[in-house]
């Protein structure tokens, strides 16, 4: 409720706490469409690219994209991130959960977002409302529990390896 209440009293905030959305896709494609508006590109040729900042926290954030938006408030699971290298690490021993990042969601061409994870062998990583990591189809036909993928730099690796480890963020924990 602070969160919504701050971006009513004082504006849209310079980064989005994404855990405070219900719908997070409602959220991304709105953004989206604010972004097809100005530009006037149909925003059925759009799709978000994830850029995942050195800003640790959302404090660190200290003017908004030029277009886009900025996103915190995402877990990884299954490893961790290497704020060094920016990109997915393994694991360290005992922890289970890592916050990740500020990430900035870029606006481009869908062709572009292929092709960027084609060349770069981004791994695809899937996003969830919650641990569980299953869902039913609403009546809308999303998932109650997917998000989406967001493309995230990895170290060279096969993505077959990342999969195998069950990597995936998750918008809140179980605690």
């Amino acid at each position: 409720v602070h969160f919504i209440m701050g971006w009513l009293k004082d504006g849209p905030p310079l980064s989005y706490w994404i855990s405070s959305f219900f719908f997070p896709q409602g959220f991304m494609t709105a953004s989206l469409q604010v972004h097809a508006r100005k530009t006037k590109i149909p925003i059925d040729t759009l799709e978000f690219f994830s850029n995942v900042t050195t800003m640790i926290e959302a404090s660190d954030v200290k003017t908004m994209p030029e277009s886009g938006a900025n996103l915190h408030g995402l877990y990884i699971m299954g490893c961790g991130w290497d704020h060094k290298d920016g990109s997915l690490r393994e694991s360290t021993k005992d922890i289970l959960f890592e916050s990740m990042p500020v990430i900035w969601l870029e606006p481009i061409d869908i062709s572009d977002v292929n092709s960027r994870v084609k060349e770069r062998n981004l791994y695809q990583c899937p996003i969830y409302k919650t641990s569980e990591r299953k869902g039913t189809l609403s009546t809308t036909g999303h998932s109650t529990n997917f998000v989406k993928y967001f493309p995230l730099n990895q170290p060279g690796m096969d993505t077959a390896h990342w999969i195998s480890r069950g990597v995936a963020m998750l918008c809140m924990l179980d605690d």
